[in-house]
């Protein structure tokens, strides 16, 4: 697969990511504190782009890496029914629910895997230049907790730091549906949600 083919593909999806967060910020803006959060997630997905294009901007245009496509197709359904679902008067719980989805995705796991299969002479790249933040996560995973409701919740739990080092399995082609007609007067979580079994 041609390494500028598969660069411009990860570019497009984090800034995709970004856009949906942004309007995430746009929607949510009389809810200062929650507004203020996507709009740090957004800036971090385009972070990771712009992290992409200098890369691009170093490499050969003929240069060639293993095929990326099945990890990224995946994604790209993902991230396209998010954008249909967004689309539409999205509630608080919905948009919590899309963003724990994403942020379980091996999205910030497949860009500095094709920085690291390209190689050569490139300038060293830490690998939390495309890490989520962790003072984000927390933020998020807060929300969840008080606005998300109990099956957005246990998907959150892979989120959290020591959940995070472990493998996180491909995304799905759409996240898990959310009924709940508006999430900003959602009954908050349970404190004594337990975490569910292991799934590996």
């Amino acid at each position: 697969m041609r390494t500028h083919v598969a660069l411009d593909q990860l570019i497009d999806l984090e800034e995709r990511v970004g856009g949906l967060y942004t309007s995430f910020f746009r929607r949510f803006a009389d809810l200062p504190a929650i507004a203020s959060l996507w709009w740090e997630m957004a800036l971090e997905e385009h972070e990771h782009a712009g992290t992409l294009k200098m890369v691009k901007a170093l490499v050969g245009r003929k240069g060639e890496i293993a095929d990326i496509r099945h990890r990224l197709r995946p994604l790209q359904a993902t991230i396209a029914s998010c954008e249909r679902r967004a689309g539409r008067d999205v509630t608080l719980r919905e948009a919590l629910a899309m963003a724990v989805h994403l942020e379980r995705s091996e999205l910030d796991r497949l860009g500095p895997d094709t920085v690291h299969a390209i190689g050569g002479e490139m300038p060293p790249i830490p690998r939390s230049a495309f890490a989520p933040h962790e003072a984000h996560l927390e933020r998020l995973m807060r929300t969840v907790r008080k606005f998300g409701g109990e099956e957005v919740l246990r998907g959150a739990w892979d989120l959290r730091p020591e959940a995070r080092q472990r493998s996180v399995p491909p995304a799905a082609t759409s996240p898990p549906r959310v009924n709940e007609r508006d999430g900003r007067r959602a009954r908050p979580a349970r404190a004594g949600v337990r975490q569910p079994g292991s799934r590996r």
